[in-house]
């Protein structure tokens, strides 16, 4: 970091504490259960602990992990009025794992889909999150890095599959944005 970026950064923070009541509380190490750790290269994130957490609370803490996220050429379907289970704790688990895309890209499909079916879970809509979740337990400590840059580059790439889905044949599309090459969406 320069001295005129050091100059910076200290103007900013000195109108913050105009605005706000503030403190320094030196460099972030735990966010909102995300867990950074600097390094030369740049900034390492995960979310080791709350993996740890919710491998815990569903009780698969001694299971056999998954090789993947989902089962290759799953197609999952609405469940019937008479099969749907517990929808508030199906709900509550989608929702854990949708916050935990955001270091474990791997998964952003496989949760993409289970989020379809929050409105009337089944059992299979169960068994498809409960494997997403010893796909988890692989790696609970995997990290992701957001490398430094020489230049602020965005580059930005889309998808569409049409008439993909089984129960209303709309189209599923997708998107990825990088800044840097750091994939940040």
């Amino acid at each position: 970091m320069t001295e005129v970026d050091s100059l910076e950064i200290s103007n900013f923070k000195r109108k913050l504490e105009v605005e706000f009541d503030i403190k320094e509380l030196g460099k972030m190490k735990n966010f909102l259960g995300m867990e950074f750790a600097t390094s030369k290269d740049g900034i390492f994130v995960n979310q080791s602990n709350y993996v740890l957490d919710l491998l815990k609370e569903t009780g698969l803490t001694g299971c056999k992990a998954a090789d993947t996220p989902i089962e290759p050429n799953v197609k999952l379907k609405t469940a019937a009025t008479n099969e749907v289970m517990d929808k508030a704790h199906y709900q509550r688990l989608v929702g854990r794992l949708i916050y935990l895309v955001h270091t474990r890209l791997v998964i952003a499909f496989a949760v993409s889909v289970v989020s379809q079916f929050m409105h009337s879970p089944e059992p299979t809509h169960f068994e498809a999150v409960f494997r997403i979740l010893r796909y988890l337990k692989r790696t609970p400590g995997k990290a992701i890095l957001f490398k430094k840059g020489e230049h602020l580059m965005i580059e930005a790439y889309t998808d569409a599959d049409w008439a993909v889905d089984v129960n209303d044949r709309r189209f599923t599309s997708s998107y990825c944005t990088f800044v840097d090459e750091n994939l940040v969406t």
